[in-house]
């Protein structure tokens, strides 16, 4: 048989298990798998002797900042980082200028960065209002899922009241699409900020934790099973960061409830963070270790990187003044290899929490997320030996700045293939805007 692309002799990795073996590409989907025969052939073969060959991942919370912010990142740089960090398909927030929120700021979006973009992506679409006549044709216009903010966060979107939040969730539990929620509670965030610009410390991480306290994630992810509860609708809580809140979430599926978890890198890595790092909700002392025991026992469903950059100047003001927001796309991949090397992690659990779960929360498998025979030939392969520092300057966002700056990490992504096709082959940048596709 010919095939467009062989890939032979790596390790093949899915959550289940780790085998040797070949994948065979046709039209952009994964046509084979396990071992070819001598006489199959291709027009392009990949040795990934000593590398393993995992399902595509996917970045399912970034912001690109494009439209509007495009001073901080756009779709071009912002998928370039992602195919360099190994990274098959992103899902972009709404949260720009003008927000994603009705069908005509939908496809206005999609139209400026559909010719930008390196990977594959998807849109979430705003809810922030009561014009419920939009919600059914954003599904019907591709969006991905919903968002909506409890908590001021970049572009201070208002949350919406007690009963258009039932309104809206009754609506998304009509429509069966699933609603992501960004967990704080404005109210409690401003009493404690002006509690410790009172009496401030000397530790700036610790300050910016106590001034949005645990309390203001938990009561946020507690209004969402309520009226996940008594609508019916299906949930997402994004960028989880204390382990109360997985808790609450886990209880919360005990009791049938529709609900699923999202975490990210930093609040793994990190107690606390200076105000170059600031980031909402805050990265919590304390939280780490029991918050990764919660990614360990299948709490938390998936990681994200909440890549949201911001410029070298805007980072650079003082804690209350610097906005919110981590670069995080192009590291995403190495900072967990390296936790995988150093035996916290498993290979195959960081499958099932960045390809497999993102792309079932999401309603794109198996089209997405796996090796399965006839899926997109979306392919990350990696070196779990290759070790590298990361530098800031040597990233791809516009935005230099990250929180993991000289870090030390062994494990690096060196191929992204999207359907078929290498977009970053031995650490060099081979794809060309316009490549990635909208994903809905």
């Amino acid at each position: 048989m010919h095939y467009d692309l062989i890939i032979k002799n790596g390790t093949l990795v899915t959550p289940q298990e780790s085998i040797t073996g070949d994948i065979a590409v046709k039209d952009g989907k994964i046509a084979k798998t396990g071992n070819l025969e001598v006489s199959d052939t291709a027009n392009e073969t990949y040795d990934a002797q000593g590398l393993h060959v995992l399902p595509g991942i996917i970045d399912a919370h970034v912001h690109f900042r494009d439209p509007g912010l495009c001073e901080k990142e756009d779709f071009e740089t912002g998928s370039i980082a992602a195919a360099m960090g190994g990274i098959t398909m992103v899902a972009d927030m709404p949260n720009v200028i003008p927000v994603t929120s009705d069908v005509q700021r939908f496809k206005e979006k999609l139209n400026i960065i559909k010719e930008k973009s390196y990977v594959d992506f998807a849109l979430y679409a705003l809810l922030n209002n009561a014009d419920f006549n939009e919600m059914k044709n954003l599904k019907d216009a591709g969006a991905l899922g919903f968002k909506i903010f409890l908590g001021t966060s970049t572009g201070d979107i208002t949350s919406p009241s007690p009963s258009v939040l039932w309104q809206l969730l009754t609506n998304c539990a009509r429509l069966g699409i699933r609603t992501g929620f960004h967990c704080e509670t404005s109210e409690l965030n401003t009493y404690f900020t002006n509690i410790i610009k009172e009496n401030p410390g000397s530790d700036t991480g610790i300050m910016l934790s106590n001034a949005r306290p645990v309390i203001s994630e938990v009561l946020a992810i507690q209004t969402v099973i309520s009226f996940a509860r008594y609508t019916n609708a299906k949930v997402h809580i994004h960028h989880i960061t204390s382990h109360d809140g997985a808790l609450l979430a886990q209880e919360a599926r005990k009791d049938g409830i529709d609900l699923t978890t999202e975490t990210c890198p930093h609040y793994l890595l990190f107690d606390a963070l200076n105000n170059t790092h600031k980031v909402y909700p805050p990265i919590r002392a304390g939280h780490r270790k029991k918050l990764f025991e919660a990614v360990n026992n299948g709490i938390i469903d998936m990681i994200a990187s909440d890549h949201a950059p911001h410029t070298a100047g805007e980072k650079e003001k003082n804690i209350w003044d610097a906005p919110a927001g981590l670069c995080g796309v192009e590291t995403l991949v190495p900072v967990l290899l390296n936790k995988i090397n150093k035996g916290e992690l498993s290979l195959n659990d960081f499958v099932r929490l960045a390809s497999e779960m993102p792309a079932k929360i999401w309603g794109i498998y198996p089209k997405k997320g796996n090796l399965l025979l006839g899926a997109d030939a979306d392919i990350t392969i990696v070196d779990m030996k290759m070790k590298n520092i990361i530098r800031a300057q040597m990233l791809h966002s516009k935005s230099k700045t990250s929180p993991y700056e000289g870090m030390e990490v062994q494990g690096m992504p060196v191929c992204t293939i999207i359907r078929g096709k290498f977009v970053m082959k031995d650490r060099v940048l081979t794809g060309e805007k316009g490549y990635g596709i909208f994903v809905s």
